[in-house]
C-alpha cells in the first residue's frame, strides 16, 4: 500500500475515481461527494445527504447540485468496466437477478446482471425495468447484449438464474453466445420431444437425494442435462445445465450471493428502497453510486479481514461480513474527522486505482 499524506477525503476519492470516470469535472465532484455521504449516512436520500456532502454553498443549493446531478446519465459501461477490474483475470460466471419495491403505488424494479465475487456478488450492469414483475426475454436480451458489447474480451463461464429467467428465445441466445446456463426450472417446464413436465421426471425423490436425468435432453429448445435434488424442507430445486450435476448444483448455490448483494444495497446498508426516485436514468445514476460505495466498503472489509480475521461462527461464517467491517470502519472514519482518519482514508482509497 502507497503512503498517502493527509487529504481531505473528498479530493483523495476524486483523484482515485477519475482515471475510471473521465467526466466533467464538476459532475465528478458530486460523484466523489455523493458517494462519501452514502458512507457516511448509510442512506440514498438525496434530501437527506444534502448535509452530509462535501460540497460548496447553503443545504438547498447542495440538494439541487444532487438532483441535477442523478439526471445526467453516465456513459455506458463506465462502471462496468470499472467494476470488473476488481476481478481476477479469467473466466466469469454471471448471475441474473431481479430488486424490486413499490413507493407508493409505484414498482421499481431493476434487472441486475452481477458477477459471482466473494460472499457477495458484484454489480456490473442493470436495466430500470418499466413494469412490476418479471422480465421478457427481449429485456434480458438486451441487457446481455449491452454487456457482451463493452465487455467483448471477457469471457463468461456460464450464467446462474432463478426459474423466473426462462423461454425459448432466451436459452437459445444464451446458446448462440456460448454461455452455459445453470438455470432453476418451475415444475411445469417441459423437457424432451414428448414435452414431458419436469416434475415428472423425478417422482418420489427423497430428502437430501439428487437424482440426474440419464441423458441430454431438450430444455426450451437447447440440449442440456438435468438434474433435481430435495432438501430437508421438503422444496425441490429442478436445474438445467451443462457438465456435472454436483459442480452445478454447487455453482447454483452461490446464486445467493445476488440476495446478500441486494440486502447490502438495502435494508443492511444503503436503504436503497427510501429514495424517492422512480425515473428509470435518475436510478440509474444512483445505482452506479451506491454500487461504488458497496465496492469500497467490500474491498476495505477484505483488507481488514486480511489483517485481523473476524471470529467465525461453528458453521465457519464469519460474524460480521466483509461488507459490514468495511462499511463500519469507513463511517467510522468519515463520522470522527481528524488528520489521521483523512490519512486512513487516503490509504483505503487506491484500491479504487485498479
Amino acid at each position: 500500500m502507497k503512503a498517502h499524506r493527509s487529504r481531505p477525503p473528498h479530493d483523495s476519492l476524486q483523484t482515485a475515481l477519475r482515471s475510471a470516470f473521465p467526466i466533467d469535472a464538476r459532475r465528478l465532484a458530486v460523484l466523489a461527494a455523493l458517494v462519501l455521504a452514502m458512507v457516511q449516512a448509510r442512506t440514498v436520500v438525496l434530501y437527506a445527504l444534502k448535509s452530509h456532502v462535501d460540497l460548496p454553498g447553503t443545504l438547498d443549493m447542495r440538494y439541487q447540485r444532487l438532483r441535477r446531478f442523478v439526471q445526467f446519465q453516465l456513459p455506458d459501461g463506465l462502471f462496468t468496466r470499472f467494476a470488473l477490474a476488481i476481478l481476477p483475470a479469467g473466466d466469469l460466471e454471471l448471475i441474473l437477478d431481479r430488486t424490486t419495491w413499490k413507493l407508493g403505488q409505484q414498482d421499481v424494479n431493476i434487472l441486475l446482471l452481477s458477477a459471482v465475487w466473494s460472499g457477495f456478488s458484484l454489480p456490473l450492469m442493470w436495466t430500470v425495468l418499466p413494469h412490476g414483475g418479471s422480465s421478457s426475454q427481449v429485456l434480458r436480451e438486451a441487457l446481455l447484449t449491452r454487456f457482451l458489447t463493452v465487455c467483448p474480451d471477457r469471457k463468461i463461464s456460464g450464467l446462474l438464474a432463478d426459474r423466473e429467467f426462462i423461454g425459448k428465445t432466451w436459452f437459445k441466445f444464451l446458446d448462440q453466445h456460448g454461455i452455459n446456463p445453470c438455470i432453476r426450472l418451475p415444475a411445469r417446464a417441459t423437457v424432451g420431444i414428448g414435452k414431458m413436465p419436469v416434475w415428472a421426471c423425478f417422482k418420489k425423490l427423497q430428502p437430501g437425494e439428487v437424482r440426474r436425468w440419464h441423458r441430454r435432453v431438450q430444455v426450451y429448445g437447447v440440449s442440456l442435462r438435468v438434474c433435481a435434488t430435495k432438501n430437508l424442507a421438503g422444496e425441490i430445486l429442478y436445474l438445467a445445465y451443462r457438465g456435472r450435476a454436483g459442480i452445478n448444483l454447487e455453482r447454483y448455490g452461490r446464486r445467493w450471493q445476488a440476495e446478500n448483494l441486494h440486502s447490502a444495497l438495502k435494508t443492511r446498508g444503503f436503504n436503497l428502497e427510501d429514495t424517492g426516485v422512480t425515473q428509470a436514468e435518475r436510478i440509474s445514476t444512483l445505482l452506479t453510486a451506491v454500487s461504488i460505495a458497496f465496492i469500497w466498503t467490500c474491498v476495505t472489509g477484505e483488507l481488514l479481514a486480511a489483517k485481523t480475521p473476524p471470529k467465525r461462527k461453528k458453521h465457519g461464517h464469519r460474524t460480521v461480513s466483509v461488507f459490514r467491517l468495511g462499511l463500519d470502519h469507513l463511517q467510522d472514519l468519515l463520522l470522527h474527522p481528524s488528520r489521521a482518519s483523512w490519512q486512513a482514508l487516503s490509504g483505503l482509497m487506491p484500491s479504487f486505482d485498479w
